[in-house]
């Protein structure tokens, strides 16, 4: 149940030790008006009930030493929270009753702190030209305090984009996009190029290339620019670098890309790409690629270094691990300039055409079938493990995520398992 307070400036001291006891247990502070409570969508990532209360009793003592100070008291705003949907428009002003139309609105009314919402239906936009944008995001968070791009039913926001560029520019730094699913005719689903991004529990699929197979390249997900530091997880990534012409694919479009620094790409779920799943190139060094699923590819895992951006110093300090890659033409491959201290320890590489083509120190590495629970090279199957995996138990916990796609916890046994998932 909603509970409203009303404040007026005369508050004597044992009033305000009431209103605070009020806002602890989940009041709201009004100032001669009701304010709707912010909805926290199941999507994304709440507060506990205890942060909750503690937010309110702060909120409520700030209040009072207002008002101690003969001040008057304002409002606690409900903000930081803006809402989109199919049946929006961008003049109305965010509200869950009155969302906005596009994503692009809500990120120009957005600041640091804020979560936009994206309701459930399908979001049609147009890149007609190579290196067009569908959706461009341009403002920054902070460490502390995010801007979250959130469907508030995973999947259930479809971004579909047509024309030869790509569906969402996120040049903002501190910005999370999580659980959208996009798809369209163009080169990349999501390019993150403001540094710190966390992109998460999307699906990305059937991108099918219209401008012609060329040096444009392009990928499901490219984390590009000088910033770096992008946390890449929990993504299915499926059917990419198709051309238009049926049959054929364009081999300059990846999976997931990376071109610049310490970016961690863990426990996403990879397949049909026609160039690399995950490729690590340009100027891209310290990355840390754990625990993801790589399957039906040209290429399965890539750590390169040319191109625009790269140094003479060549890629190094990666760490490659607990990575299940099956059914490549080639498994995990060192490209172009490469430099020192790059590790790969308890990969899973088998029924590929050239398992390994490295120079780094490879370690602990499962030859044999993952034993998927049902596997499709369609990318449609079920690629949890059965109990007779050799992928089980065989992973190093070194920098593996604390939970698997699913949201289970690691390990579940001896030790981690190989894979997206947790047996």
């Amino acid at each position: 149940m909603k509970k409203f307070v009303s404040v007026v400036s005369n508050v004597r001291t044992n009033q305000l030790l009431c209103l605070a006891a009020l806002l602890a247990a989940g009041g709201n502070v009004v100032a001669g008006t009701t304010v709707e409570p912010a909805y926290d969508s199941p999507a994304q990532i709440t507060k506990s009930s205890a942060q909750a209360a503690a937010d309110m009793a702060e909120a409520a003592s700030a209040t009072a030493t207002a008002a101690a100070a003969a001040v008057r008291p304002a409002a606690v705003s409900t903000g930081r929270h803006l809402y989109v949907a199919t049946t929006g428009s961008d003049s109305n002003p965010g509200t869950q009753a009155r969302p906005l139309k596009t994503i692009a609105r809500a990120d120009a009314l957005a600041r640091a702190g804020y979560t936009i919402h994206v309701a459930p239906g399908i979001y049609r936009v147009a890149a007609p030209s190579t290196g067009s944008v569908g959706i461009r995001t341009v403002k920054s968070g902070t460490a502390s305090a995010r801007i979250k791009f959130v469907s508030d039913v995973k999947w259930g926001a479809k971004i579909v984009f047509s024309g030869k560029g790509m569906a969402w520019n996120s040049k903002g730094a501190y910005v999370d996009i999580d659980g959208f699913d996009i798809s369209g005719t163009g080169r990349i689903g999501i390019l993150a190029e403001g540094g710190k991004e966390n992109i998460t529990r999307n699906f990305i699929h059937d991108l099918t290339v219209t401008g012609g197979c060329n040096g444009g390249g392009g990928a499901a997900i490219d984390a590009w620019g000088p910033g770096g530091g992008a946390v890449i997880d929990s993504n299915v990534v499926r059917n990419i670098g198709l051309q238009w012409v049926a049959g054929r694919t364009c081999n300059t479009v990846q999976g997931i890309y990376v071109t610049n620094q310490n970016n961690r790409i863990s426990n996403n779920i990879i397949s049909g790409v026609a160039a690399v799943g995950i490729n690590s190139w340009h100027g891209a060094t310290a990355s840390t690629i754990v625990n993801n699923t790589v399957f039906n590819s040209k290429m399965g895992i890539v750590i390169g270094h040319g191109d625009s951006g790269a140094t003479s110093a060549g890629t190094s300090n990666n760490f490659v691990a607990n990575n299940l890659v099956y059914r490549n033409a080639y498994g995990i491959t060192e490209m172009g300039k490469v430099g020192t201290n790059n590790r790969y320890p308890n990969n899973l590489v088998f029924n590929t055409g050239r398992s390994w083509l490295v120079k780094g120190t490879v370690t602990g590495t499962v030859a044999a079938e993952p034993q998927f629970v049902n596997y499709q090279a369609s990318g449609t199957g079920n690629y949890r493990l059965k109990s007779n995996s050799p992928a089980i138990n065989k992973g190093t916990a070194t920098r593996a995520p604390a939970t698997d796609i699913a949201g289970v916890a690691r390990p579940r046994g001896g030790a981690i398992d190989i894979g997206a998932y947790e047996f």
